[in-house]
C-alpha cells in the first residue's frame, strides 16, 4: 500500500519531551514539485527547530532520513531524493504524521 506523500506545512509526532513540529514554508528541497498546491518533502529536508522543553534538553533540528523505496524526485540542487511520506522517520526521533490526501508513493511498512 502506498504512503501519503508529505508536504510543507505537514506535522511531525514530536518525541520525548519535545512537542510536534511542522515543516515550514521554504523548507522543501523541491520548490517546483508540488502536491495539492504545496511543495513536496524528501529525504534531507529539515523540520522547524524544536523548542527546548527544559534547560537540560538542547534545541534540536530533525532531518528526514527515510523515504519511499520506489519514488524519487529531482530536487532544485540537481540531486534525486526519496519522496517523504506519512510514517517516515527523522534523525531526531520524530515521524511524519501529516501528508497528502490524494497522492501516495512506495510501500509504508
Amino acid at each position: 500500500m502506498a504512503g501519503s506523500m508529505a508536504r510543507e506545512g505537514d506535522q511531525t509526532t514530536g518525541h520525548g519531551s519535545f512537542a510536534p513540529s511542522i515543516f515550514l514554508p521554504g523548507s522543501s528541497l523541491c520548490q517546483k514539485a508540488t502536491i495539492e498546491g504545496k511543495p513536496m518533502l524528501t529525504v534531507d529536508v529539515i523540520v522547524a527547530s524544536h523548542g527546548s522543553p527544559t534547560p537540560s534538553d538542547p534545541i534540536t533540528d530533525g532531518k528526514i532520513i527515510e523515504g519511499s523505496p520506489t519514488s524519487l524526485v529531482l530536487c532544485d540542487d540537481g540531486v534525486y531524493r526519496k519522496v517523504a511520506r506519512i510514517g517516515d522517520s527523522l534523525s531526531c526521533g520524530c515521524k511524519i504524521v501529516g501528508g497528502a490526501k490524494t497522492v501516495g508513493a512506495g510501500a509504508n511498512a
